[in-house]
């Protein structure tokens, strides 16, 4: 989740790091069969060379090296927020110790820095040719590595040391995510896989402003912009001033991209626009989502809106925190964002003395007959990479099954290596991780099968602690209801649950490094849009001033982009 707009509005990353490691496993995990995920240790004083033996009908894949090896890598540091038990450092941890005991690897960073630090100081390893045997890189740097033949093909690697577990985990999607990772048909790292579910939008809407004004959930875009007029002129808070607004948008969401709080991407979906999107058009070829008509007519819509107060006025100079401030002191009713909102920022709103809002989360609406398809990219912002002159590469994998053993399989602990019950995030610790691409939706199934059951001993640490919030929450303890909005009944998850079954979204086709194009004018592009965008919304321009800039976005360096898009996604 978030996480595009980290340095701006920081809360963001934070609730969704939270989310996604709070639902980290899911009922399934207890359902799980032993034997599914080959994690056995070999007999005491066993060497991992005999127990790996290609030919061997005992292979195990999580076998011990015996001796131990010793595995360099580099990391960011935790960062302020993270506190350390009495004697524990970033060397000598919970998953230091699990690497060593249970696969005899012993971790040694060569650096740990401040996060803002990172970048510079892998620039400095990359162009000294002082890489670490085992790291993390994002899609720009795998790139750079392949061109410059750094690191080591783990194909076969992960055919044969991934167990079925971390498979059925990391190719929860179909493999999609996998695919990101694959060049020439090789694979070349192993993705931190997230959830691209989780970053479907949905409506947020006081309910109790619906109630008091007698409106009904709106099913339609033309219900909810009329909703949206109610909730401007009918005096929703009933305090006699006209000082409520219809829709919460902040400024970074002016582009039409997804910012996870108070966008407006879903105006454009309303409108079969996806701006930011690279698309398949009628002959098969990617084209760029917001330079399409359809980009068009919703701005126009969200000019009219703004003409009618329905928007804030000083919304373009106001960032997702100032919008949230307004939301939650009582003068908005409605947003678009993500199924976290409800932990922040509406929980706030929920225990505001003067105005605790009733908030609930509804499906997006569409604008015509057709349904509203969300715009989703891949979610990998990770990759996990090993140095091509390393002599273990299955190093790797035996790491990242042992995170799936030790929060995902039958046996997972998420109090020793997630998230405890005093919610230190111990998962921290663990460079290499993956997650399940449905993991909250499976764990708010989790818990809906427990609250029906009245049983909750089935249900593992994490999902037993939603359950136990959402039954908080129904006993009356207000503060558990950030956590009941998203996995109780009729929670956020329930929008996605729909979302999922009724496959309701389109993909970002393009998932590669910047072009050379792209990182040469990209930036610049991005400037005229948000410029351009902005103008028309807040009627400042004619919405015709649309077709001069998609003109100039072509001549500026966007044909030749479509022409690098496409070549790439040829050559996948």
């Amino acid at each position: 989740m978030k996480q595009r707009i980290y340095l701006k509005i920081v809360s963001f990353a934070l609730v969704s790091s939270l989310i996604l490691t709070v639902a980290a496993c899911s009922s399934s995990n207890n359902k799980q069969n032993d034997n599914a995920s080959g994690s056995s240790n070999p007999p005491s004083g066993a060497s991992a060379s005999t127990q790996n033996s290609e030919n061997s009908e005992n292979f195990n894949p999580m076998a011990k090296f015996d001796p131990p090896i010793t595995v360099t890598s580099i990391r960011p540091d935790l960062g302020t927020n993270y506190k350390y038990d009495e004697g524990e450092t970033i060397d000598n941890n919970v998953w230091t110790k699990a690497y060593l005991d249970d696969l005899g690897i012993k971790i040694k960073y060569n650096w740990v820095v401040p996060g803002d630090q990172y970048a510079q100081k892998f620039g400095v390893a990359i162009a000294s040719d002082d890489l670490p045997d085992v790291f993390d890189v994002d899609i720009k740097n795998l790139k750079l590595l392949l061109e410059n033949d750094a690191i080591a093909d783990l194909t076969d690697v992960y055919e044969k040391y991934a167990t079925p577990l971390t498979k059925s985990v990391i190719e929860g999607d179909g493999g999609l995510m996998l695919g990101t990772a694959k060049f020439n048909g090789k694979l070349m790292a192993i993705p931190e896989t997230q959830s691209m579910l989780d970053n479907v939008e949905m409506i947020w809407i006081r309910n109790d402003w619906l109630k008091k004004l007698g409106l009904p959930i709106p099913q339609t875009m033309d219900e909810l912009i009329k909703t949206a007029e109610a909730f401007v002129t009918e005096d929703p808070d009933g305090n006699g001033k006209p000082d409520t607004l219809g829709f919460a948008i902040n400024k970074d969401a002016v582009s039409g991209g997804v910012t996870g709080w108070a966008d407006i991407a879903p105006i454009f979906y309303a409108y079969h626009a996806y701006p930011g999107g690279w698309i398949k058009d009628a002959s098969g070829n990617l084209v760029y989502g917001t330079i399409q008509p359809e980009v068009k007519t919703a701005l126009a819509v969200l000019q009219d809106m703004y003409k009618k107060n329905l928007i804030d006025r000083e919304f373009g100079v106001k960032d997702g925190t100032k919008v949230a401030e307004s939301t939650t002191a009582g003068k908005t009713g409605i947003a678009f964002g993500a199924m976290w909102n409800s932990i922040w920022p509406l929980n706030s709103s929920k225990e505001n003395d003067k105005d605790p809002g009733d908030w609930i989360a509804i499906p997006l609406v569409p604008a015509d007959d057709k349904p509203v398809l969300s715009l989703v990219a891949s979610p990998v912002g990770t990759y996990h990479v090993v140095n091509k002159n390393f002599d273990h590469p299955e190093a790797l994998m035996k790491m990242v099954n042992e995170w799936v053993e030790n929060t995902i399989g039958p046996k997972a602990d998420n109090n020793k290596y997630g998230t405890n019950l005093e919610g230190k995030e111990l998962f921290k610790m663990s460079m290499f991780r993956v997650w399940k691409p449905k993991q909250n939706l499976e764990s708010y199934q989790a818990v809906q099968a427990a609250l029906q059951s009245k049983d909750p001993s089935q249900l593992n640490t994490t999902d037993k602690s939603n359950y136990d919030k959402t039954l908080a929450y129904q006993g009356g303890d207000v503060k558990a209801w950030g956590y009941a909005a998203v996995f109780g009944p009729g929670g956020s998850q329930s929008i996605l649950e729909q979302v999922d079954k009724n496959n309701q979204w389109i993909f970002n086709e393009y998932y590669g490094a910047p072009t050379q194009t792209q990182a040469d004018k990209g930036a610049t592009l991005t400037k005229i849009q948000n410029e351009t965008f902005l103008k028309i919304i807040m009627g400042k321009a004619p919405i015709d001033e649309f077709d001069k800039f998609v003109e100039q976005w072509k001549k500026l360096g966007g044909d030749q982009i479509t022409k690098e898009v496409n070549e790439w996604y040829k050559s996948k």
